[in-house]
């Protein structure tokens, strides 16, 4: 949503580069003099924070993150582009860097690269088969890739995501274990009434709402490794504060047609050093047992913003 507020058409002119560059090495250091590394906040503990960049203009703009095997991972950018790269943790499972990148961009149903307003990627889900799902703005639907290689295959084309204003569609995405689909919109028109949340289950529709409270909105949601919890990222931005960040969460029993959820607070970062455009959330589990939250952010390819990666553990 803030995209347009923010870049002004600037990205459409520094994304007009190849659209499949791989292996490019990017660079990554720890946060350490200004991040609160080691320390509670809320019922949440900051673990690793990391400034990730690389010199090219497909980089940036990260609107959702997925977790895989070993490490590695995958963020997706707004404008269709996928990063891959891998977790460097230390010997306590402390995240201290990013090793590698290799990006690629989507292809629509017809193999061509997508292309505006087609293009408007916000939310990234790897299904139980290894299949991955794309919410996009814009042109308002649900697609899936066999591969991140493969066409595009628009699974999802609901009247009632058309409702939504410009820039206000779905911006959080889950795909549940019995298969079904959870998309939550970053707009509300009505604050009363919280966010629309939709479950998709085949050709079967049903809606649900997401509480809010202030200025903040939904930018990923994501279902905790257990599968007990849903997680819930939140972004606010003003003129004169700039950003803050939320993290809630609720119970996966709550979601469900005819719900209006009111997740519980877990972390809120209303100033420095933990004041960026966080868009990405993803959950797994260390070697102890304990829930692992990251959250990646969106630096609307700008100078003046930041990509960072931040490691947070759950305080049960």
């Amino acid at each position: 949503m803030l995209k347009r507020l923010l870049l002004l058409g600037i990205a459409c002119v520094l994304l007009a580069a190849c659209a499949f560059l791989a292996q490019k090495e990017s660079r990554s250091y720890q946060m350490r003099q200004t991040m609160p590394l080691g320390q509670r906040l809320g019922d949440l503990t900051l673990l690793g924070a990391v400034e990730w960049s690389a010199d090219r203009p497909d980089f940036g703009g990260f609107s959702g993150l997925e977790l895989q095997e070993g490490g590695a991972f995958t963020a997706l950018t707004d404008k269709v582009h996928t990063a891959r790269a891998r977790l460097i943790l230390d010997e306590n499972g402390t995240l201290t860097g990013i090793d590698g990148l290799t990006v690629a961009r989507l292809r629509g149903a017809d193999g061509e690269y997508l292309q505006f307003p087609a293009a408007d990627s916000e939310a990234l889900r790897r299904g139980p088969d290894g299949e991955w799902y794309v919410a996009f703005e814009t042109v308002n639907r649900i697609s899936r890739f066999d591969t991140l290689d493969a066409p595009e295959q628009v699974i999802i084309r609901d009247p009632g995501l058309d409702a939504l204003r410009e820039n206000g569609g779905l911006e959080s995405l889950l795909v549940l274990p019995d298969g079904k689909l959870v998309g939550i919109a970053e707009s509300t028109e009505d604050w009363a009434a919280g966010y629309t949340g939709w479950i998709f289950d085949g050709d079967t529709v049903e809606t649900f709402a997401l509480a809010r409270h202030g200025w903040f909105a939904p930018t990923d949601i994501a279902v905790g490794p257990r599968g007990e919890w849903v997680y819930v990222l939140e972004r606010r931005f003003t003129l004169i504060g700039g950003f803050a960040m939320r993290i809630r969460r609720f119970p996966l029993a709550e979601l469900r047609a005819g719900a209006k959820i009111d997740a519980t607070l877990l972390l809120d970062t209303p100033a420095a050093p933990l004041t960026e455009n966080m868009e990405g959330l993803a959950a797994t589990l260390d070697a102890r047992g304990n829930t692992i939250l990251y959250a990646i952010s969106d630096d609307n390819f700008l100078a003046l913003q930041r990509t960072l990666l931040l490691q947070f553990r759950v305080e049960e």
